[in-house]
């Protein structure tokens, strides 16, 4: 009797081992599936949101085209509005995803036609500045939620995609009005087509988003954390465990500042000073062509060092790179050395100005993807909102400092080269003539420069 027993008992365990052991199966595959779709969804949204913006930094010159105006009032429209959205973020409580992420779509594709159908200088500043409300309050959402709710593969999806995001911005812009003739108002078009995708990605996937979120928040955060992270929001508790966090991440926080100050003051007034005389693929590629490329090269190279942290992370998600503060060093003494050699004129090729843009941009890439990466799986949960939020304010306002520097430095290198050197159209990356803005190339061929000093 006993050993009757005892077999039925065994025979019921092992049913439900075996059940057990099914059911983690059909849940883990699941997970799985769930995970690669919402990697797909980070990576599109990730990739729309970017694009757009970097089409229009490259579009600096041939917007200024006609003026003297420096180039660094362009990186202010950009982000500032944007520098201001995302203070005010941390300062109130966050709307729910779907309104935020239908405003992004509206005031970027909203700027990008004030842009290209108004006439007059004053009414494509707005338009950029609607870009930028737009671009600060997409990439707040999507950067916070992709820190603080999915899985570790689906933020360096996301990571990975602003990467490919400021390459394709780039080299649609560069091909369409250097290498090929469209004029530079139809390039910017082009890249309308990114805020629906946006928008459409996102209002496809929002149901698959909800439940990758509620399946894997719940695993990361018990119902107390969780209720303390939404408070924690509204930034009035815990100041002084929000400034332990800082100070224990500042070195991660500020690093995306600097090594973001480098790389736009680099683009943005030192190199669009420096044209070199007869480089290029043909007569479209001087001067106008300069700009384009010098962009394409850093683009290439943050695509690298973004893809090579992510994939790290996504393959062993324990790793980080501990050597950050040495890495910087490399964009801050480029940016010492490019105003030396813009100054003296040092280099004799263009190859080698797009060898160090590949390697600014390689250096940038790593610090952006890597502090990201720390602060989102190191500090504190219900602190994460708060840092995250600080680190892309900074990394903005880098960008922003850039500008706002980029407008003395520029005209100073301009200025100096004007006096001294033989060719006065080897000293600014821009046509002279309004009409670029309208024919592009079709309108110059010859991508000639005339400055009257």
């Amino acid at each position: 009797m006993m050993t009757a027993v005892s077999s039925e008992e065994e025979f019921i365990s092992s049913s439900s081992e075996t059940e057990s052991e099914l059911w983690l199966q059909e849940n883990h595959l699941k997970d799985r599936e769930t995970s690669s779709k919402c990697s797909v969804v980070s990576f599109i949204l990730g990739l729309s949101l970017t694009s757009p913006f970097m089409t229009l930094v490259c579009a600096s010159q041939d917007i200024l085209a006609g003026t003297s105006k420096p180039t660094g009032l362009i990186i202010i429209a950009l982000t500032a509005p944007s520098v201001i959205l995302k203070i005010f973020s941390l300062c109130f409580k966050q709307a729910s995803q779907a309104p935020r992420v239908f405003l992004s779509f509206a005031f970027v594709i909203a700027g990008q036609f004030l842009l290209v159908f108004t006439p007059h200088l004053v009414g494509r500043f707005a338009g950029l500045c609607l870009v930028s409300v737009g671009t600060g309050i997409g990439e707040i959402s999507l950067l916070l939620q992709a820190a603080t709710e999915f899985q570790e593969i689906s933020f360096c999806s996301f990571i990975v995609a602003t990467g490919v995001g400021g390459i394709l911005g780039a080299v649609t812009y560069v091909g369409l009005t250097v290498w090929a003739t469209v004029d530079p108002k139809a390039a910017i078009l082009v890249s309308a087509i990114w805020p629906p995708i946006f928008l459409i990605t996102f209002a496809v996937s929002r149901a698959n988003l909800n439940g990758f979120r509620n399946s894997f928040a719940a695993q990361r955060l018990s119902n107390m954390r969780l209720r303390k992270f939404e408070e924690d929001c509204r930034l009035t508790t815990r100041c002084n465990d929000r400034l332990s966090s800082v100070r224990s991440f500042f070195q991660h926080i500020v690093l995306p500042f600097l090594v973001y100050f480098s790389e736009y003051i680099i683009l943005t007034a030192i190199l669009s000073t420096l044209v070199f005389t007869g480089a290029g693929l043909g007569p479209t590629f001087s001067p106008r062509g300069h700009f384009g490329h010098y962009i394409l090269s850093t683009m290439v190279g943050e695509f690298l060092g973004r893809s090579f942290i992510s994939m790290l992370r996504a393959v062993q998600p324990g790793f980080f790179f501990n050597s950050s503060l040495p890495l910087a060093f490399f964009p801050l003494a480029e940016t010492i050395f490019l105003v030396f050699s813009t100054w003296f004129q040092l280099v004799p090729e263009v190859w080698i100005i797009w060898l160090f843009c590949f390697i600014q941009g390689t250096a940038c890439g790593m610090i952006f993807s890597n502090s990201y990466h720390i602060l989102a799986r190191r500090v504190v949960s219900h602190h994460v909102i708060f840092c995250v939020t600080l680190a892309s304010i900074l990394e903005t306002a880098g960008i922003l400092t850039a500008g706002l520097v980029g407008l003395h430095v520029e005209s100073t290198l301009k200025e100096h080269c004007l006096h001294h050197a033989r060719n006065t159209s080897s000293c600014l990356t821009r046509n002279t003539d309004p009409l670029i803005w309208e024919f592009g190339n079709r309108f110059a061929s010859d991508g000639k420069t005339a400055i009257s000093p």
